[in-house]
């Protein structure tokens, strides 16, 4: 009985929002490279959103039990950093699959053999490329956060309760920043997290993602003191200010 050819594609969050689109162009690129050998894919996998530096990703995973099962014969992927941006983690992938007995085709490398000594070189240089390439992103973007907060701006990522994006910067949203004078009320009365969660949820009211108020949450914020009395901004051991984000009277 002849195995199935499948494809695995992967886009990670940052490349998402940098690049505005998802995993539609790697999945058309290996769709035209099959046909251009003559070959059809019966299977995709798509992990969307996922680092290539993680191990366990849900369709990684799943396409690895496909293999360990005897139903995959073949794997394609877009290019090597699709699989892993980690050589340890890559190589430890391509061992996987030789052990389940699959061939690796890689779009961007159209002559690879695995069992050629040379190719198998060769494609280890380009995994510690792909490593050093998103250390140096990482390092770019960890660099530029730290002079957003010297210039008083936040980071990025999650935005903190009590704001909301306007652009590249931050806002208060009352909705949310009225909601926060009320826990640090509440604290300054002496109650404890879990007390002010229990009033909060006791009058309905909820959180950023509809769920109710839990310790933990009501702590994070009464953590975030300095910020929402002085709007100081933390990123590691850089600080900076912006008094556009005080929320509570000092």
């Amino acid at each position: 009985m002849a195995k199935d050819i499948a494809a695995y594609c992967r886009v990670s969050t940052l490349e998402q929002k940098k690049n505005g689109y998802g995993i539609e162009i790697q999945v058309r690129d290996v769709t035209l490279f099959a046909q251009s050998q003559g070959l059809f894919i019966h299977r995709f996998y798509r992990d969307e959103g996922a680092s290539g530096t993680r191990e366990r990703r849900r369709e990684l995973q799943r396409l690895l039990r496909d293999c360990r099962g005897g139903r995959i014969g073949r794997v394609i992927i877009p290019s090597l950093d699709r699989l892993s941006r980690d050589v340890r983690l890559a190589e430890n992938l391509f061992y996987q699959f030789e052990q389940f007995g699959v061939q690796v085709v890689i779009a961007d490398m159209p002559s690879y053999n695995g069992k050629d000594r040379k190719d198998v070189m060769i494609r280890q240089i380009r995994e510690a490329i792909a490593e050093e390439n998103r250390k140096d992103i990482i390092e770019r973007l960890w660099k530029g956060r730290q002079e957003r907060v010297r210039r008083g701006l936040a980071p990025g990522g999650n935005v903190p309760y009590g704001y909301q994006r306007n652009g590249k910067g931050l806002v208060i949203f009352q909705e949310e920043a009225n909601m926060v004078r009320m826990i640090f009320e509440l604290a300054e009365r002496g109650q404890g997290a879990s007390q002010i969660a229990r009033a909060l949820n006791d009058k309905g009211l909820e959180r950023r993602n509809g769920k109710p108020w839990t310790q933990r949450q009501v702590t994070a914020i009464l953590q975030r003191q300095a910020l929402y009395r002085e709007g100081v901004i933390r990123y590691g051991e850089v600080v900076g200010q912006s008094g556009g984000l005080t929320v509570l009277e000092h």
